[in-house]
């Protein structure tokens, strides 16, 4: 089992030295992307070996709802949800906003970058990659990342009272990807190989999960930024 988990949320904080740029990663790429997605494929292709000598590999994203609602602003063209190219992921100036929209363009490319791992697989492979969002559960990043810093500390509190009343627990959030990664019964006489799941263990249709120019984008774009690092 491979479980991409890895991510960061809302890490923009504006000051006058860099507040026409994006935040960045070591290797220059947006860096919400680089994490999110990035480093999930570089950590997939150098475990590929492995994971196809088993004779059944489950990987799985967490996705989030985000990657339907929080998308770039131009929607009338889809292929720029995921650009194809570095110097488009990096384009556009920090904002409150703008970081909704990165966060949502990352989990939409998790989507995107399972079924197109599926696809390049091909329907007879022993690996089946689903993607899933674990709801709005109880974590660190919920809980903290997405409460501006300004306010007093007895409204952040109140807050993260209130957040941790109404969301899942961690362990309820986790059940959906853990479902996919541990019934191998379901996963392969139910051939769930392309699928994206929500609370708790369901599938349900994504809007943008079987778009190929999305889904080509961020392959392409990902082997680009990664092939320095494979042998």
């Amino acid at each position: 089992m491979l479980f991409l988990n890895a991510g960061v949320s809302f890490v923009y904080e504006l000051n006058e030295e860099d507040d026409l740029k994006l935040p960045t990663s070591k290797d220059g790429i947006e860096l919400v992307f680089a994490t999110n997605v990035v480093g999930h494929h570089l950590l997939y292709r150098l475990l590929e070996p492995l994971l196809k000598a088993s004779s059944i590999a489950r990987v799985v994203s967490t996705s989030s709802l985000a990657s339907i609602a929080w998308l770039p602003l131009n929607r009338s063209d889809k292929a720029t949800l995921i650009p194809s190219t570095l110097e488009e992921l990096n384009s556009g100036r920090p904002s409150l906003w703008m970081s909704h929209v990165l966060y949502g363009r990352s989990k939409l490319g998790q989507v995107a970058w399972s079924n197109a791992l599926t696809r390049r697989l091909g329907k007879q492979s022993t690996i089946y990659v689903n993607s899933a969002t674990p709801g709005a559960a109880s974590s660190e990043m919920t809980l903290t990342k997405n409460i501006p810093t300004i306010l007093p500390q007895f409204i952040k509190n109140a807050i993260h009272y209130v957040s941790s009343q109404v969301m899942w627990s961690s362990e309820e959030g986790a059940l959906t990807e853990l479902y996919l990664g541990v019934a191998t019964e379901d996963i392969k006489s139910n051939n769930i190989r392309s699928k994206y799941y929500h609370p708790q263990a369901m599938e349900i249709d994504h809007p943008h999960a079987y778009d190929k120019v999305l889904q080509d984008n961020v392959w392409n774009l990902c082997e680009e930024l990664v092939k320095d690092y494979l042998i």
